[in-house]
């Protein structure tokens, strides 16, 4: 009878060994110590970033600080107007800082108001500054020259191609093609040559009482007190009456220039002339 038993199973093949170890695992602890963990990477990044951001405040506070400087050096006008006084009465104000401002009749200023100074251009006529004191310092323009302020009240005349500085209290300083110069109370300059021009404080004093609205004569002679005259009216005031024999009249005496008017029709009272009233407003003067 065969033999009905199973055959037996098939011998299995040898198992393989185990998967053999990480081979990293022996230096894990060395790798460790060399290169950074987590936190510290995220330390260095967050580091990083406030040195971008410093760096780029510092770029922002240096670009700032460039254009300061650049505005400082341009010195940039904030604020400018221009004043013109026709024939007429004069004009005061007081301007930026405190500094008082007279301007006389048929004249012309221009006022700038800048980031480091105070500039002001006479265009034409007369004007008397009475300055304060103000950390952005004053400067006057007439033509080339410029007449800077050393705490002062001084006036500065443009007629024509010429120009004049006179002091009245303090000192100013005077620059432009001819050179430099300083000159104080009682003094006066010619800005085109930087010549002294014959002056006092009492002779400037009277000359400039048109800021207080007034004429003062002094024993001024007949020709300056026509032209000065004419100078307060939109017409003139001449002399027409040829050589006068003998000295020249003067005139003497305190008169309100809103009054011009009525000087003029009282010089027949004061001394020997007569007045003629043209109608287009020319007046002729004289001898009686």
């Amino acid at each position: 009878m065969p033999d009905r038993r199973m055959p037996p199973a098939p011998a299995r093949p040898p198992q393989a060994d185990a998967a053999p170890a990480d081979p990293f695992v022996p230096f894990e602890d060395a790798l460790r110590a060399r290169l950074p963990s987590r936190e510290d990477i995220l330390r260095e990044a967050k580091a990083q970033s406030a040195q971008r951001r410093l760096r780029r405040r510092q770029g922002a506070a240096a670009a700032c600080v460039a254009l300061c400087a650049g505005l400082w050096a341009w010195n940039p006008v904030l604020k400018e107007r221009t004043v013109v006084v026709a024939a007429g009465v004069p004009r005061a104000w007081t301007a930026h800082a405190g500094t008082v401002v007279a301007l006389d009749s048929r004249s012309s200023l221009t006022m700038q108001l800048r980031l480091r100074s105070r500039d002001l251009r006479l265009n034409a006529g007369q004007a008397v500054l009475d300055v304060a004191a103000n950390w952005r310092p004053l400067r006057v323009y007439v033509g080339d020259t410029v007449i800077r302020d050393i705490g002062t009240v001084f006036r500065v005349r443009r007629e024509g191609d010429g120009a004049q500085v006179a002091v009245l209290e303090g000192r100013v300083e005077v620059s432009g093609p001819s050179g430099r110069a300083e000159l104080g109370a009682g003094q006066a300059l010619d800005l085109g040559t930087l010549r002294p021009l014959p002056a006092s404080v009492a002779a400037l004093e009277r000359e400039t009482a048109w800021r207080e609205g007034r004429l003062r004569f002094d024993g001024t002679p007949l020709s300056e007190v026509l032209a000065l005259l004419g100078h307060y009216r939109a017409a003139p005031v001449r002399w027409a009456g040829g050589p006068v024999s003998g000295p020249e009249p003067r005139l003497s005496g305190e008169y309100r220039i809103r009054d011009v008017e009525a000087l003029i029709d009282s010089l027949p009272a004061i001394l020997p002339l007569r007045v003629e009233r043209r109608p287009d407003g020319l007046v002729l003067v004289s001898a009686r």
